[in-house]
């Protein structure tokens, strides 16, 4: 008899998990802030629907079947919901709009029928991300040699978010930053970098002819400007120079005429 219990035993350990891994089956759902997103119920059967209780990290909403030509009753149960919730017949699909940041999180739908198994539990995963807008391509360490542009790009959207990749083409390389090697046969091409999250996507551009031409304009103005300087120390080491040879002069000058005046002032002693 023991034994037999123990059996029994033995198979609701192994039939347990696979029935609560199906139950607890998580739906990932992605949003953007400030619009709206779907909870996906699909309800096969909505005739059979009583009721559906929606809890998050607190009690949601609780949804009841409305006249037959008219969408499910949605009662907000927390006020951070309210006039933000409403669900869509017939297969009670769950709608969050004016979405905010701290509505991410796990949310749960139990829904209770008429029939077996009574009740049946959803899980949901709900990421809130922002619309994209246009990156940025930046570009440094750059250099000239050989009529080759050396060149590192580097793209960036304004607001540091999550889950953003970027992608370059026409080069089909990943990551936000880029090398490049541009030769003048190269001149024509267009790289593009697409900065991307699970609800958007946007572009920018630059054209290579754009880059070498930035690099020959930053030789040139740097090339400039130490010539502007060396100048200017040049003639900032002549003027210096030049006041200092004119008060040696000036106090040798000085020096001089005062040993003249000694001279002279000794000549008149001796005469007297």
């Amino acid at each position: 008899m023991a034994q037999h219990h123990l059996w029994i035993l033995l198979l609701c350990l192994q039939t347990w998990p696979e029935a609560a891994g199906k139950d607890s089956e998580i739906i990932t759902v992605n949003g953007i802030l400030g619009e709206s997103v779907t909870f996906p119920v699909n309800i096969q059967e909505p005739q059979q629907v009583t009721n559906i209780a929606w809890n998050s990290k607190t009690s949601v909403a609780y949804v009841t079947p409305g006249d037959s030509e008219m969408a499910p009753i949605v009662a907000v149960t927390h006020r951070n919901y309210y006039e933000r919730i409403h669900a869509l017949g017939p297969k009670y699909d769950l709608v969050i709009s004016d979405l905010r940041m701290e509505d991410a999180g796990d949310y749960k739908a139990d829904i209770n029928t008429q029939a077996e198994p009574y009740t049946t539990t959803k899980r949901y995963n709900l990421q809130v991300y922002r619309r994209l807008g246009k990156p940025k391509i930046t570009q440094s360490l750059m250099a000239s040699v050989n009529s080759t542009c050396n060149v590192t790009l580097t793209c960036s959207v304004e607001k540091e978010e999550k889950n953003v990749t970027y992608n370059w083409s026409p080069l089909g390389e990943e990551g936000n930053v880029l090398q490049i090697f541009q030769t003048p046969e190269d001149q024509e091409l267009t790289y593009t970098c697409t900065a991307q999250n699970p609800v958007s996507n946007n572009s920018d551009s630059i054209s290579a002819r754009q880059l070498c031409a930035d690099i020959a304009m930053g030789f040139r103005i740097r090339h400039t400007g130490l010539l502007s300087v060396l100048a200017m120390f040049f003639l900032l080491v002549v003027i210096l120079s030049s006041v200092f040879l004119f008060r040696l002069f000036k106090r040798r000058q000085g020096a001089s005429l005062q040993g003249r005046a000694s001279e002279f002032s000794l000549f008149r002693s001796a005469v007297r």
